[in-house]
């Protein structure tokens, strides 16, 4: 085969004549099994006539045309599209002009490694997922060989996530509840009574809500599943206290534009300063929720459930929170224990 290296180039050259033609040209790339399939190609091309469909055809592909396409492929198809936008946008405005097959694990651990520089092991870990997921679609598409998509999955993810896990006391959930607006307060009701995503608390519509069979219908949820949540009489209460608008359908509005609130950063911030209560989120109300199930002793399954995740592991962070119930549970062999033990001891007074 006519491949080659010159002393003063990393790449293959390819040499041959064919058909009358003599062709001596690079194959830009480092990779053997690459530049033979090049080879062949070229060679079919010329002494067809014809220009075959190549693999790798788009071996100049940069990062950014990549992202392009990656982009117009999940919109519409994942319902994380559009945060994994913001997230595939940054890493084109650093690594946009950056060849695919120029991804090296040297460049992609770098990657990482910038990351934490600025973020947590959890966020670091999510963006490389997508990085690795554009990866192992150009390969599907047949923009980059095994070779490159091997080198970008090489990288793992990072261990000792911190899954954080902050939720507020019944006495502070009640504090809390008396300090927010007008606006707020049903909305933060919702929360600690539904475990409902903000997202999905915002988006709420009159038609999921069913007040007589007391039932939340989520028909677009993050995992992409229906869900089922029951209203108890304290949610039922507030929700049947909502004046509705005849011009709008969503059930917390903003009364200006009748649409739903943008955000609610800055009132629910006010609130928890108003009650001194500090490292707090509004997503930690989802985790208050989700504990005092479990410390009620709800079993995880449910609580999955009711939280709409689509793995159990997600549920186990909970876990521990329930275990003085399993203490109490194992407690209750004790009255057998004592029974056994009280015979044995008669037993032992007879002989």
């Amino acid at each position: 085969m006519g491949l080659f290296k010159r002393k003063n180039s990393p790449y293959y050259f390819m040499k041959f004549q064919a058909n009358g033609v003599r062709v001596y040209e690079s194959t830009k790339t480092k990779n053997r099994k690459l530049a033979e399939e090049m080879y062949l190609n070229r060679r079919a091309e010329i002494i067809t006539g014809i220009e075959p469909i190549r693999r790798f055809e788009t071996n100049d592909m940069t990062f950014s045309e990549l992202a392009d396409k990656y982009l117009e492929f999940i919109k519409g198809r994942q319902k994380s599209a559009k945060n994994k936008s913001y997230v595939i946008n940054a890493l084109v405005k650093k690594f946009g002009n950056l060849r695919l097959i120029q991804f090296s694990v040297e460049v992609v651990e770098k990657i990482q490694t910038d990351l934490l520089k600025e973020k947590s092991i959890v966020s670091s870990n999510r963006i490389l997922a997508i990085l690795q997921a554009m990866f192992t679609k150009a390969n599907d598409w047949e923009f980059i060989g095994e070779d490159v998509l091997k080198r970008v999955r090489k990288v793992k993810l990072l261990k000792g996530e911190n899954k954080r896990l902050r939720y507020l006391s019944e006495e502070e959930s009640e504090r809390l509840i008396s300090a927010c607006s007008k606006e707020l307060k049903p909305i933060v009701i919702t929360a600690l009574n539904t475990g409902m995503r903000k997202s999905e608390i915002l988006h709420l519509t009159w038609d999921r809500v069913d007040l007589k069979n007391r039932i939340i219908l989520l028909d677009k949820t993050k995992n992409g599943e229906r869900r089922e949540i029951p209203i108890n009489q304290t949610l039922l209460n507030t929700l049947s206290g909502i004046t509705r608008h005849i011009k709008c359908n969503y059930v917390f509005y903003n009364p200006e534009t009748l649409k739903p609130f943008i955000d609610l950063k800055r009132s629910f911030a006010a609130a928890l300063k108003k009650v001194h209560i500090i490292d707090f989120h509004f997503h930690d109300l989802r985790h208050t929720f989700a504990s005092r199930l479990v410390m009620g002793g709800v079993d995880l399954t449910t609580v999955k459930e009711l939280l709409g995740h689509k793995d159990i592991k997600m549920t186990l962070r909970y876990s521990h929170l329930s275990q003085s119930h399993i203490k109490d549970a194992v407690n209750i062999l004790d009255d057998s224990c004592k029974i056994v033990a009280v015979d044995r001891k008669d037993k032992i007074e007879e002989e």
